[in-house]
């Protein structure tokens, strides 16, 4: 059956499926952000469309568009990051849900791949409270995807410094995979490789700029698009398992 897009969706055909049996809606939230000097701003957007496409074709699930916009307050130093604050996050994630509660959807799957929309998506999530008849799955620990990427990354010889965790190996490989057209290797260079937990801290709190000024949280110079196959079907396992677990 795969996946369905549901904006290019005439309402009958939605409300016929979802009659159907068809009740699973995920909805990616990406952001609009610097990548270091390699990758676009849209790089976490770009995520949200394919591994949300990904895991909803394996789910026999509708496909919201992306969110293109999150959590970006840790990367304003950098020309051309767009980003809401967190009370405005809370709503618009809070009304997209309640928008889609209202047509039969029993489970609603809210996907993050940018690391800062985690926490807050659990911050609106606890405001939404109990939906009536609807179970929402939201991606709140980013730990569960981070931890998938580490071991990966592991078993291709690539170091958690390397793979860091904006712009490093990890997210290169991912999008030397899926549009290498818009990655500039030739650009590529060492970020911050220092203390994982120290950095991450210091990322979120104080901004990237503070860690490396050229807005890379590890080395993306060994990435390949191999190995970003491999980050991607782990993603979505993960996805797949969370979903059909819940």
């Amino acid at each position: 059956m795969g996946a369905l897009l549901l904006e290019r969706m005439t309402w009958p055909e939605v409300q016929a499926e979802v009659e159907g049996g068809r009740d699973i809606v995920m909805v990616p939230l990406g952001a609009v952000e610097q990548h270091g000097p390699h990758l676009p701003l849209g790089t976490d957007a770009m995520f949200g469309d394919e591994i949300g496409r990904a895991a909803a074709e394996r789910l026999d699930a509708f496909l919201a568009p992306t969110i293109p916009v999150g959590c970006s307050r840790h990367h304003l130093a950098f020309a051309g990051t767009i980003s809401l604050e967190e009370e405005t996050y809370h709503r618009v994630v809070g009304d997209i849900v309640k928008s889609l509660a209202r047509h039969g959807f029993k489970r609603i799957v809210l996907l993050p791949t940018h690391g800062g929309n985690f926490r807050p998506l659990g911050e609106a999530v606890a405001q939404l409270g109990p939906l009536e008849g609807v179970r929402v799955i939201a991606f709140t620990d980013v730990g569960l995807l981070a931890n998938a990427m580490m071991a990966t990354g592991a078993e291709l010889g690539i170091t958690a410094a390397e793979g860091g965790i904006h712009a490093g190996e990890w997210e290169t490989s991912m999008m030397l995979a899926l549009r290498p057209e818009l990655v500039g290797m030739e650009r590529a260079e060492s970020g911050y490789v220092g203390d994982l937990a120290t950095g991450m801290q210091r990322f979120f709190t104080e901004g990237v700029h503070v860690l490396a000024d050229n807005g890379i949280f590890g080395d993306p110079r060994r990435a390949s698009a191999a190995a970003g196959k491999k980050y991607i079907e782990r993603l979505v396992e993960e996805v797949v398992r969370t979903v059909e677990e819940s």
